[in-house]
């Protein structure tokens, strides 16, 4: 990593030392969150062998692979450029000689290896207590490509996100809606292809499937080899398009952008 980019991995490192309770709440409610999941579906499968495709330990290798996932791909700090843009904070950033989106994709990525390493203890606990079976990751190379589009994917859509403090104060609402929403069509509770097969083929024309359920699929080797290759396509496609599309947006913003005070 550039020496510009490790010191704001390091800074931001501090920040969250400067904030631990803000750090521990928050992988609590995501430990919960885990855990009511994991009850949900051990329940599920007291009554019965298998729900559609998936025996027991092939949905719990599921929900744990996927709620992994998305404590990487979900990690982000750009929830905060919205209120940045609305007090003004935002010039110290613009003053800085770096890429605006290279300053916060090393904060991201400093985020995401924050929660990664509390959530695999966490998952190592719920092993260890549930004494939960669980697959060992498959298909490494297919589930890496999907991962890779799923971590760019959700970035862009959180500065998409953030943005909109270019023309309202109004940036939490928003953005606390749409996470329930991508939690809820990403796969995160439960594998898409469990629901009827329209809705299904549908979502994946969208970019939602992509940041949990697809790279979760592959490590479970739950793999459907007519369409992967399509899949993957499809998420590429998302990629440039949501980097345009922010772009242009950061762009017109800019040009409206205007603070006072400070």
């Amino acid at each position: 990593m550039p020496t510009p980019y490790l010191q704001i991995f390091k800074t931001t490192v501090k920040e969250y030392s400067a904030y631990r309770l803000n750090f521990v709440l928050w992988r609590l409610r995501m430990f919960l969150n885990l855990l009511l999941n994991f009850f949900l579906w051990t329940a599920v499968f007291d009554k019965r062998l298998s729900f559609g495709a998936y025996s027991k330990d092939s949905m719990i290798s599921y929900i744990l692979y996927a709620s992994l996932i998305s404590t990487f791909v979900m990690g982000s700090r750009t929830a905060e450029i919205g209120a940045f843009i609305n007090d003004g904070t935002i010039i110290n950033i613009l003053l800085k000689p770096i890429s605006f989106f290279k300053y916060y994709f090393a904060r991201d990525l400093t985020d995401k290896v924050m929660n990664i390493v509390f959530a695999l203890l966490e998952l190592g606990l719920v092993l260890w207590l549930f004494k939960a079976t669980i697959i060992l990751p498959q298909q490494p190379f297919l589930f890496f490509l999907f991962f890779v589009n799923g971590i760019f994917i959700a970035f862009f859509i959180n500065l998409l996100l953030s943005f909109i403090g270019f023309w309202t104060p109004e940036i939490w609402a928003p953005r606390f809606l749409f996470t329930m929403l991508v939690f809820f069509i990403s796969g995160s509770y439960f594998p898409l292809n469990i629901l009827p097969s329209v809705i299904y083929h549908l979502l994946l024309i969208t970019p939602f499937p992509y940041l949990f359920y697809l790279p979760t699929q592959m490590l479970i080797g739950h793999v459907d080899w007519r369409l992967v290759y399509l899949q993957f396509a499809i998420s590429c496609v998302w990629v440039f398009l949501l980097y345009g599309v922010a772009m242009s947006v950061w762009k017109r913003g800019n040009k409206t952008f205007s603070f006072w005070g400070r």
